[in-house]
């Protein structure tokens, strides 16, 4: 039996692990669980699973849910908080279910105390990849992808060697805008925009769905996860959200992951690796399918997609500049402080305009990283009040 900690339990990636865990009560104990704001939902997971170590954000969280609680348990808060659950002896697990880039210290002690890390989180792996896959590698440690596009793609490529793949193609519904006509995204409001077609999310990386900005954090992602030239990462809309990804190889075949769009089939290949397990998802039938549709993007339309290819060959803290921005941005349009087709326009323009302000900046110190992250984000709050 594994000992299970799962960051952000009350969101979606914490709804379909805990699926999991009821599934499967013999293979897997809850050990500790996170969230950020939901107090009363994080009171009932941990009663009803028994959860001995709980995090919070603020200490007036800790009082209220220890209150709630009809049995005792650890309280911790806060970043120190999360640091000393993932860093527990007895941990096995943890699933990064985390959004936003407050996931990546507690997903680097994970990985620094040797645990294998199940990520679902994309600011972590966009402004710190390498530094989570070095302390990874020198702890022995296992960092595993668990959104369903990079995770297929880590399935597919277990079964060939590297220099025989020609390249990874991820795949996008397209969102709900991709037949809409360029000139009507100004009209889009986030009421509409947050209704993805195929997947249960968050506002958040709905609204990125939406515009693509989603698909391309995902290659960037996945250039740091599997070591590929950014020449070698495509990505292709499939609106039906079976194939979620796809690994060309030298000869010309193509290998494709076909599934039905539930996030427990990536989060369990990531919980029980290299084994798998029965789930109670449904299942594809290819005669009902019928037929499966591709194409390829419309950089002009969503030029997000086209930011992320940009940020990705210029490296460095480019990455990091957007996805700051991205935060601030897609936030602005859920407040209904810009329209939906101004994101593209306020990124372009973070990117255009920010410059370093610390002349002794070190790209491997994480919490130097951070403060960037708050820089840019503060200058991106300040073009938008000046618009």
């Amino acid at each position: 039996m594994k000992n299970l900690v799962i960051l952000g339990v009350t969101g979606s990636i914490g709804s379909s692990t805990l699926k999991i865990v009821q599934s499967h009560p013999e293979k897997f104990k809850l050990l500790g669980i996170s969230c950020r704001a939901n107090l009363k939902a994080l009171a009932e997971i941990a009663s009803s699973f028994k959860v001995p170590y709980l995090v919070v954000e603020k200490a007036s969280g800790a009082e209220e849910l220890k209150k709630s609680l009809d049995y005792k348990a650890e309280v911790w808060i806060g970043e120190e908080g999360l640091k000393t659950l993932v860093s527990l002896k007895e941990v096995d697990i943890v699933v990064v279910g985390i959004s936003g880039i407050s996931a990546l210290l507690p997903t680097y002690h994970a990985l620094k105390a040797g645990k294998r890390v199940a990520i679902a989180n994309k600011e972590s792996l966009i402004v710190a990849g390498e530094i989570l896959k070095k302390v990874a590698k020198e702890n022995h440690a296992e960092l595993l992808p668990v959104d369903s596009e990079h995770s297929s793609i880590f399935q597919l490529l277990l079964k060939e060697k590297k220099d025989q793949v020609k390249k990874i193609i991820l795949t996008a519904s397209g969102g709900p805008f991709y037949r809409l006509p360029k000139e009507e995204f100004s009209k889009v409001t986030p009421e509409i925009a947050v209704k993805h077609p195929n997947w249960k999310m968050g506002a958040k990386i709905s609204v990125d769905s939406a515009t693509l900005m989603n698909k391309g954090f995902e290659v960037l992602e996945a250039k740091v996860l599997f070591d590929m030239p950014l020449d070698q990462i495509d990505v292709l809309i499939h609106p039906q959200s079976l194939i979620h990804g796809l690994v060309e190889l030298i000869d010309g075949s193509i290998l494709m992951h076909l599934s039905y769009p539930d996030m427990q089939i990536a989060i369990s290949y990531a919980l029980n690796y290299p084994e798998r397990v029965e789930l109670s998802v449904p299942k594809v039938t290819l005669a009902e399918v019928g037929s499966l549709i591709f194409e390829a993007p419309d950089l002009e339309k969503f030029p997000c997609l086209k930011l992320a290819y940009e940020v990705g060959e210029k490296g460095g803290i480019y990455p990091l500049i957007l996805e700051a921005a991205d935060e601030v941005v897609v936030e602005a349009f859920l407040q209904k402080l810009i329209t939906f087709d101004q994101i593209p326009y306020f990124l372009a323009k973070t990117l255009d305009g920010f410059k370093i302000t610390e002349s002794s900046f070190v790209a491997e110190d994480l919490h130097q990283l951070l403060n960037l992250h708050q820089e840019v984000c503060r200058y991106t709050e300040k073009l938008i009040k000046r618009k």
